[in-house]
């Protein structure tokens, strides 16, 4: 191989990592979603299509051709960004999803085992003798449904495939779940969740605990004043999570792990992403716990 081809292919690797750096630090920021990983994937063909430049042209007597394949990624990447959050492919059916509530249950919880989905959650008011019901896109393997025997005071929605195969393709198309929980009765939250849009909004019914597992996620919690203090328990990598409490409402934060920044943009907070255990709300009130362990996890802490 000459010099001036080991000079072009150190200039190839050069621009991927400069690239793909750009990429991850817009998306630690905020300003890009976590979706877009999971969006950019279904686009990866193309980087068989630079793989096969690069074994063309480095040894040929145009080395400087092999740039194309790191432009290429690269300009696929910029595409998915500037044409923001993917469109649903043509509206699958609707399926309608529902649990009902056993005549003894005082408390129970509801588990997500989702990967490349889209989940939306609101408490509210339902019908008497109803947990959780909504709806879920049929798009076949990947859709969202009730898992059977996760017990009497448990409701698990998952993705159809869950039970059969250890691994999501990359283009998947993502599945869409909209569901409605009931607000009269004390509800846990229970999210392992990857590659995925979570939309939770538990503003008139808090829940009494919320665990969010997974990476690569983009989770909202919109949470009212609760009646006691709740744990909020963060794990994983490369999740963003926006949490919205009340103005009055202290939150509580603890950290472990690598690089996890927590954000506080709060009347009458100062921002201070860095200010462990700190109370931004009446001394004594009852507020949520944060706990935030993993690596390069976002938390942004708002006022509604």
């Amino acid at each position: 191989m000459t010099d001036a081809g080991v000079r072009w292919l150190r200039v190839s690797r050069g621009l991927y990592l400069l690239g793909i750096g750009t990429f991850m630090l817009l998306t630690t920021q905020g300003v890009l979603r976590w979706s877009f990983w999971s969006e950019t994937l279904a686009y990866w063909p193309v980087i068989l299509v630079a793989i096969g430049v690069r074994l063309a042209f480095e040894r040929s007597p145009l080395p400087g051709l092999v740039l194309l394949g790191p432009l290429l990624v690269l300009g696929t990447m910029m595409y998915v960004a500037l044409r923001g959050p993917g469109r649903p492919e043509g509206a699958g059916e609707w399926l309608p999803i529902r649990a009902e509530r056993p005549a003894d249950v005082s408390a129970w919880t509801l588990e997500g085992r989702l990967a490349l989905a889209s989940l939306d959650v609101t408490s509210r008011r339902l019908p008497h003798g109803v947990l959780l019901e909504g709806r879920s896109e049929e798009i076949g393997r990947g859709s969202v449904r009730i898992s059977e025997g996760a017990g009497p005071d448990i409701v698990r929605v998952c993705n159809t495939w869950n039970d059969r195969t250890p691994f999501v393709l990359p283009g998947a198309r993502r599945a869409r779940c909209e569901l409605g929980v009931s607000a009269a009765v004390p509800l846990t939250l229970d999210l392992d969740l990857a590659l995925t849009t979570a939309r939770i909004d538990a503003a008139s019914g808090p829940p009494s605990r919320v665990a969010v597992a997974g990476a690569l996620n983009d989770v909202r919690l919109r949470l009212g004043a609760p009646p006691s203090d709740v744990r909020l328990d963060l794990e994983g990598a490369f999740n963003q999570v926006v949490l919205e409490v009340p103005a009055a409402t202290p939150v509580r934060v603890s950290r472990e792990g690598f690089l996890n920044v927590v954000d506080r943009k709060r009347a009458g907070h100062a921002r201070t992403p860095r200010d462990e255990g700190a109370d931004d709300g009446p001394d004594g009130a009852p507020g949520y716990r944060l706990s935030l362990q993993g690596a390069f996890n976002r938390v942004v802490v708002r006022s509604w």
